[in-house]
């Protein structure tokens, strides 16, 4: 599992959408059908972030910050915030930016794209959506074309009739507003973990190796985890409930902004499971030995973040993984290590 640890790269804001259309991969599953999702007949992205250990407020002030930074004019370009209410939880952004196909010495292909952007906070996390999608394309020849994102980048116009590949016009509108949208809700999850992580500075991590309690620093832990999880078990606790995972569930450590993190993945059906990792703000994480009643490892960990991955999310990073299964990813801060 350890590949699963560049899964973190989701969280980095990746705004430069400058791409060489022969580069990309005009049949990757992330373009193709099932990308868009229609509400009303209208083109709607939304995302759904937990973030337990923040408040209404918190979570009102941090992304109301990240939103005056994001969304800013720019020469003739005019995004901004257009509305707040701190008290319903309400942050509404007006976008308008250039997304570009492709740049030469010769040639720029590139469209304007118009957008909304709206966050709906509440205590433990947000929703945010991204709608009213619309292009102004090749502006400077004879007035451009426009387009609303229902006419232009559906199934129907923006992929071929079996379905398998972008198609050559529509495709790359299709293909770089996913991108756009990706990038902005990875730019708020990234936003609210570089908060929890700075809020939670008093509780690092031990540095150095207590030789009477055993607790240790991440770094001086065995490097073969996952090989005693094969061999033994994972038991993880939340609360005072106790259970058993299977090996595929541990991701294994990073490091998120210089703070040291797990992963722990929990297959969709476990709901009972899920529902008490949803319900708890930190739990222990313990590596058994086979046959062993004592853990040898035992991580204390304060969850941060959540994140529903699909199999073929984690498929492109993990050959091993179980495509038939959707995990949720709980990314926690490693608040104290010990090996007994």
């Amino acid at each position: 599992m350890k590949n699963l640890l560049l899964l973190i790269l989701a969280l980095l804001p990746f705004f430069a959408v400058a791409k060489d259309n022969k580069k990309n991969d005009n049949s990757n599953p992330k373009y193709l059908e099932g990308a868009i999702t229609l509400k009303d007949n209208k083109i709607i992205f939304e995302d759904e972030i937990n973030v337990q250990s923040m408040s209404k407020d918190e979570l009102y002030e941090t992304l109301l910050k990240w939103a005056e930074k994001r969304f800013v004019p720019d020469n003739k370009l005019n995004s901004r915030v257009v509305y707040t209410n701190k008290e319903n939880g309400e942050i509404v952004a007006s976008a308008e930016e250039y997304m570009v196909f492709s740049s030469t010495a010769l040639s720029l292909d590139r469209t304007r794209i118009y957008y909304h952007f709206y966050i709906q906070v509440k205590d433990g996390g947000c929703n945010v959506t991204m709608s009213r999608i619309r292009y102004w394309y090749d502006e400077n020849r004879d007035g451009g074309e426009r387009y609303t994102a229902e006419e232009w980048i559906t199934d129907e116009m923006a992929l071929n009739k079996k379905k398998t590949k972008l198609a050559p016009i529509c495709g790359k509108f299709r293909r770089e507003t996913i991108d756009l949208k990706d990038a902005l809700f990875s730019s708020v999850r990234e936003c609210l973990g570089q908060k929890i992580l700075d809020s939670s500075a008093d509780n690092k991590t031990q540095n150095t190796t207590d030789k009477k309690t055993g607790v240790v620093a991440v770094s001086e832990l065995p490097g073969n985890l996952g090989e005693i999880i094969a061999n033994g078990k994972l038991v993880i606790k939340t609360d005072s409930k106790e259970t058993e995972l299977k090996a595929d569930s541990w991701g294994g450590f990073g490091k998120l902004f210089n703070k040291d993190v797990a992963y722990i993945l929990i297959d969709k059906k476990q709901s009972e499971l899920n529902k008490n990792m949803e319900s708890s703000t930190a739990y222990t994480v313990s590596f058994y030995n086979a046959k062993d009643k004592k853990a040898e490892v035992t991580i204390e960990c304060k969850k941060t973040m959540t994140q529903e991955l699909s199999a073929e999310e984690l498929k492109s990073l993990n050959q091993d993984i179980d495509t038939s299964k959707k995990y949720i990813m709980y990314i926690c801060e490693v608040i104290s290590a010990r090996i007994e």
